[in-house]
């Protein structure tokens, strides 16, 4: 049994709950879209219907050979995976009725050459799902709790949508694919920019997020 620490027991409330964030609940509420986390990220409980659907960009291929072999090697899922149109329109939305699903958002490999999901932080432990508005004051948590990797990603990810969806989505469920958020891409950028080093690898990250939100 391990002992008591005494400093613990009389610590400041409010330090204990600013530790508590930043030691674990930022990891807690932390969300990956790939295979190892699949069926996780599918678990909706907003909505009720037959299995899982996972809808890809048109234009994005990897994602959809990867998310296809993550697929048959998780029968149990009942997971289908659709390249979504070209050109989304409400009516395409309205007809998803009852097989609506999950959006995936940016993967990268890492140095061992597996694929993984983009990190992202949901606003409850009840989502699974990134959402537009929360996310950019999260960032700001992120960065002020000195996580600054973790808001660089929650960026990454808005520009992958912005540039596969055509828009920051309230979440990415299908039935938000004709719902944005206010443009707070620019605001979160610079915040996490100012903490960067000051490299070109830094600027061309700046760039490429305004390129996206100027896009957008």
């Amino acid at each position: 049994i391990g002992s008591i620490l005494t400093e613990r027991i009389f610590e400041n409330p409010v330090r204990r709950i600013s530790r508590m964030i930043r030691e674990y609940y930022w990891d807690g509420l932390t969300r990956r879209v790939d295979a190892r986390h699949l069926e996780e990220a599918l678990r909706d409980d907003k909505i009720k219907q037959q299995g899982y659907y996972l809808y890809v960009p048109n234009d994005d291929p990897f994602a959809y050979e990867y998310f296809s072999d993550a697929a048959r090697n998780r029968p149990h899922l009942n997971l289908q995976v659709v390249v979504l149109p070209e050109k989304i329109t409400p009516k395409y939305v309205n007809e998803l009725e009852g097989r609506h699903g999950l959006l995936p958002l940016a993967l990268k490999k890492t140095a061992s050459g597996a694929v993984e999901g983009v990190p992202f932080v949901v606003p409850g432990g009840r989502f699974n799902e990134m959402y537009g508005w929360d996310s950019y004051f999260e960032a700001l948590g992120l960065i002020a709790d000195g996580k600054i990797d973790p808001a660089k990603a929650m960026a990454d990810n808005f520009v992958y949508e912005i540039e596969h969806y055509g828009k920051i989505l309230n979440a990415n469920r299908t039935y938000y694919l004709t719902r944005s958020q206010p443009p707070f891409l620019t605001s979160m950028a610079l915040a996490i920019y100012d903490e960067l080093p000051n490299t070109n690898a830094s600027r061309q990250w700046l760039k490429t997020a305004l390129d996206a939100a100027i896009k957008e």
